[in-house]
């Protein structure tokens, strides 16, 4: 299952490595100006020391039909410092319009593209012959490519059958990082075993400044292992209690937000969770251009410490 399909889109709704000076340099030296982009925040991928920016793209919404429209805003993504892509085997027609897209460009090298395998019964009967490792050379043929930068396990289905093809994928170089995704509270602790047990890259996860679960159980052992963790809904979603980035409306965003590069809530829920030390970079999905934009524009300034990170909680939970 999607990991995104029954969220609510924006509209319904430092052991960290940073590029060099980033963490080192003033808050208050990061007011926005109009003729000079602040600088981008990278963080590194712990077992190679590769810089990612913070904010990619999910693209669970990405169809065929819609390809002119995705091809304009990854291409602007990518000029603006964006390179992670985060798809799925499962996400149907997104990863044939990411291939497209990327052949249309002539810039696969310029994206991080990462995708997930289904497995296990329950996939197998959902879809058919794309169920268990099939689906990874289907994905292979859709994105019209002969790699993949970073291939996970969806929603840890089969994560024990599935982890010896991924670890063999990867000594074969058809795939550069392996992980493991999930997107419900219920299985961090599953979650967390499997980083202790298999030579993870990265996993996936649900945490949001509205749904902190993740710090408790997964955070800590990334920490400890040197995983780096991808965030797949920053904002929120209705399986979550806190319905949150639709409540925005009528809260104003404190006037200290500007500090730390925030011009709106969007821009400061996703600060919020790509400051935590365990993040390595946070995938919202969007179909949209100024909604991308602003996500990129996140991933610009400074990270809240962690004084900034409490002032953040405090001035949302009131």
């Amino acid at each position: 299952m999607s990991h995104f399909k029954d969220f609510f889109s924006r509209r319904d709704v430092l052991k960290v490595g940073l590029s060099t000076g980033i963490a080192s340099w003033g808050m208050s030296e990061f007011a926005f100006a109009q003729d000079k982009p602040l600088p981008l925040i990278k963080k590194k991928i712990p077992s190679t020391g590769e810089e990612l920016t913070c904010v990619g793209i999910g693209t669970n919404s990405f169809t065929l039909a819609d390809a002119p429209n995705i091809q304009a805003v990854l291409k602007r993504m990518n000029e603006l410092g964006g390179t992670f892509i985060d798809s799925a085997s499962a996400y149907k027609e997104s990863e044939a319009t990411i291939g497209t897209t990327m052949t249309n460009l002539g810039m696969r090298n310029q994206f991080f593209i990462s995708s997930k395998i289904s497995g296990g019964e329950k996939d197998e009967k959902k879809m058919g012959d794309l169920g268990g490792v099939k689906s990874f050379d289907r994905s292979l043929e859709r994105l019209k490519t002969d790699h993949l930068d970073l291939l996970m396990v969806h929603n840890m289905l089969n994560a024990d059958g599935l982890m010896p093809k991924l670890l063999e994928w990867k000594q074969a170089k058809k795939i550069r990082y392996l992980g493991m995704t999930t997107a419900e509270n219920s299985d961090h602790a599953q979650l967390a075993a499997y980083m202790k047990k298999y030579p993870l890259d990265f996993v996936e996860v649900n945490y949001s400044i509205a749904n902190r679960e993740a710090e408790n159980i997964v955070f800590p052992v990334a920490l400890d292992k040197g995983i780096a963790v991808a965030i797949n809904v920053p904002f929120g979603g209705k399986h979550e209690e806190n319905l949150f980035l639709n409540n925005t409306g009528n809260r104003v965003l404190p006037t200290w937000a500007a500090d730390i590069g925030c011009a709106s809530w969007s821009e400061f829920l996703l600060k919020f969770v790509i400051s935590h030390p365990a993040v390595t970079l946070a995938v919202p999905g969007t179909t949209k251009m100024a909604h991308m934009e602003s996500n990129i524009k996140a991933a610009r300034g400074v990270l809240p410490d962690a004084a900034t990170r409490k002032r953040m909680l405090a001035a949302w939970d009131t």
